[in-house]
């Protein structure tokens, strides 16, 4: 090949590896000089040649980059342009392509001006983007290798007596109530719709059934619970007037005054549990030294029907509550992925987000310090740590309050640069108060919203196993969550994968606080521990419930709150007497689960609160995933489990 011809066959060759890219890689589009409308219809050219892409991986990262370039150039038209893009691909409705992408405003829970925040930042092609498009869209991606951080430079080496959990004294011991998931519907009405199918959330205003009814509802002459009931301010059940709910033809199935199974909690459930919570107490002579709440007080409602002053109307309330029904308990609350406007979001301050939610950290720190759970430092650190704070009880417990969201799949800003394992802090917050703590051997609680392995991001989660199997057995002696809406446990162990689940490599366990609100099909129900005075460490935990379909046809009275069971007898695992329930009792507990389809049975049983959809584990294969949730403690070890169950 002479010269000419060889660079004439490498031009030839350069120009078709250009033309082969995507036109907007051949070079960055500049939207200079024109028009918003010449820029939205360009940027959505663009966008619908990445759904050729028969590698819908490489489409979906291709469109970040897109993104990514109008989002440094003109983050203001990103969240019209994607809106658009969205509608006329047919990828939604104009409504929920509206609310994805939309512009946020007090009064439109849109969050595409979240989204044009991660784009400016995001790394299109590389982790942030794999991890973005596997989570958030849906699998188009492979969920990408965890990439491997080792954090232990943050920490001094364990000392040898800090490798051994202290010794529960004899009997000494107080109690402590675990609420989580209110999700208080402010728009239930007593009547509305139960047998909704235009909305997610039934029992609401905005509730109905596409299929008109016609004649009588199947309900009538055998549901009498129609009530507009309150609780008084001295705490007392006062039964309102009735409601005529039959008189309206449209309704299959009427909301009656305590809820529904397909519905958030109305406020008069919320105030029956606190109140039925604090009744047992003096009954039952409990010392309740404090309550923690895990979360989420905002209901499901669909965002169109959520504003900011609906967000912060549902927070003022549910804390009102517990202020009115606990009196001087102390509580020390999280908030949940639904506690913020627009849902899931927390921005982190250091990427030049400052002020983006500090509504929601002002109004905490105010509620909490003006309710006496948090005094002036601690309130002054929610205010400027994402609600997260660090508070010492009366009898020496250290709590520890971390904002889940952090870590949160559905949080945009959570994809910012997410091979760093600590975008938010809140990590060296918890370890600088880990090893505060175990200096003067002072044993901690952590309390957080979102389990890890079930609802975070896989690194955000090693770290955070990390953390945890550096502190225990001696510093951590509680780890406590919500989320689920079941009453459900975790138990950590060394290593990773199934040959590690064994007794030996026990670390450390979660327990994950079952919810009030019975959406979906739960029993609305509370928790309270038994904790010995010394170590702090949970000796039993005893739960009540309601049977929220007894509430259909009581003529209106107040819900009958039943025990439920003891956490140390429920599943016959022989156990001492003075050893406390830790991770190697539940560790027995997860064993059970894997081998006993009567144990399966008896998990499911409490997780739901003996409610109507209770699943019939040896009829299903509903139950066959149970053992990979409470056996695992961060999202890859999950996955692997789940990976690794025989396929049906």
């Amino acid at each position: 090949m002479n010269k000419v011809t060889y660079l004439l066959t490498n031009l030839l060759l350069g120009c078709n590896i250009v033309f082969a890219l995507p036109f907007w890689k051949r070079a960055d589009p500049s939207y200079v000089n024109q028009s918003d409308e010449e820029i939205i219809q360009s940027v959505v050219g663009q966008l619908n040649e990445t759904l050729k892409n028969k590698n819908k991986c490489t489409g979906c990262t291709d469109s970040l980059e897109i993104g990514k370039n109008l989002a440094l150039q003109r983050p203001d038209l990103v969240p019209n342009a994607f809106t658009e893009w969205c509608v006329v691909t047919g990828q939604g409705s104009n409504g929920s392509c509206s609310l994805t992408y939309g512009k946020s405003t007090v009064t439109d829970s849109s969050t595409g001006s979240d989204v044009a925040d991660m784009l400016t930042l995001i790394n299109p092609t590389g982790y942030d983007g794999q991890l973005y498009c596997h989570y958030v869209q849906n699998g188009k991606c492979p969920k990408p290798q965890t990439p491997v951080v080792d954090i232990s430079d943050m920490w001094p080496p364990k000392a040898e007596e800090h490798t051994v959990a202290p010794v529960p004294s004899f009997n000494d011991t107080f109690n402590v109530l675990h609420f989580s998931d209110f999700h208080i519907e402010l728009n239930y009405t007593v009547g509305a719709e139960a047998n909704c199918t235009t909305t997610t959330m039934c029992c609401s205003i905005h509730s109905s059934n596409r299929v008109k009814h016609t004649g009588k509802s199947s309900k009538e002459g055998k549901w009498d619970s129609f009530y507009e009931s309150t609780y008084n301010d001295n705490l007392t059940f006062s039964k309102g007037p009735y409601v005529d709910v039959f008189a309206n033809t449209d309704i299959w199935v009427p909301a009656t005054s305590f809820g529904n199974y397909q519905c958030d909690s109305p406020e008069l459930l919320v105030n029956s549990s606190l109140n039925s919570a604090i009744k047992y107490a003096k009954q039952n002579n409990l010392d309740v030294q404090f309550t923690i709440f895990t979360g989420d007080i905002i209901a499901h409602d669909e965002s169109k029907y959520l504003t900011l002053e609906t967000a912060m109307e549902s927070e003022e309330f549910i804390f009102r509550d517990m202020k009115t029904n606990l009196g001087n308990i102390p509580v020390y609350p999280v908030l949940g992925n639904h506690d913020t406007y627009p849902y899931g979001e927390i921005a982190p301050e250091q990427y030049g987000f400052a002020n983006k939610f500090t509504w929601n950290e002002n109004l905490m720190a105010d509620l909490w310090q003006g309710y006496g759970w948090l005094n002036f430092s601690e309130a002054e650190y929610a205010r400027k740590h994402y609600t997260g704070y660090a508070v010492e009880t009366e009898l020496g417990l250290k709590v520890i309050s971390l904002n889940s969201n952090a870590w949160l799949r559905q949080n945009y800003y959570a994809f910012i640069n997410s091979t760093e394992p600590d975008n938010f802090g809140q990590f060296k917050f918890l370890i600088d108060e880990l090893i505060q703590s175990e200096a003067i051997n002072q044993r901690v609680w952590i309390v957080a919203h979102v389990p890890p392995a079930t609802g975070g991001l896989p690194l955000q989660a090693n770290v955070f196993a990390q953390i945890v199997e550096r502190f225990s057995p001696s510093t951590i002696a509680g780890i406590f969550f919500g989320h689920t809406h079941l009453d459900q446990f975790e138990v950590m162990y060394a290593g990773s994968g199934g040959n590690s689940k064994t007794i030996e490599n026990v670390i450390n366990n979660a327990w994950i606080g079952q919810s009030v609100t019975p959406f979906v099909g739960n029993n609305p129900s509370w928790k309270y521990y038994v904790v010995d005075k010394k170590t702090f460490s949970i000796m039993d935990a005893h739960n009540m419930y309601a049977k929220l379909d007894s509430t259909y046809s009581n003529n209106g009275e107040e819900p009958k709150w039943l025990y439920e069971y003891s956490a140390r007898s429920a599943y016959n695992i022989t156990w001492p007497l003075t050893s406390p329930l830790n991770a190697t009792y539940w560790h027995h507990v997860a064993q059970a689960i894997n081998y006993s389809v009567v144990a399966r049975q008896t998990y499911n049983n409490y997780a739901g609160r003996l409610s109507p959809s209770t699943p019939n584990c040896a009829k299903s294969n509903s139950c066959t995933s149970d053992y990979c949730f409470v056996s695992s403690f961060t999202v890859d070890e999950y996955d692997d489990c789940m990976a690794a169950l025989p396929k049906h």
